[in-house]
């Protein structure tokens, strides 16, 4: 079996099994403020890498779809 997991930032992560690709709470926004009704979250830092360069994946998981950064 291979394993290899990158990650992307934040809750982002690529893990890939034996060629299958799973992506896990997928953020792609740039740093910045992204205001809640009750909180203002701050990103410091984009992803390591963008949408198109992590290509096809087989599924997404979520685990929470909460924050406006999402």
């Amino acid at each position: 079996m291979t394993l290899t997991i990158t990650l992307i930032g934040g809750p982002t992560a690529l893990i890939e099994i034996d060629g299958f690709r799973l992506l896990t709470d997928p953020t792609f926004d740039e740093p910045g403020a992204y205001q809640l009704p009750h909180v203002k979250l701050e990103k410091l830092t984009g992803p390591a890498m963008s949408a198109r360069e992590v290509g096809a994946i087989d599924a997404v998981l979520l685990s929470h779809d909460q924050h406006s950064d999402n």
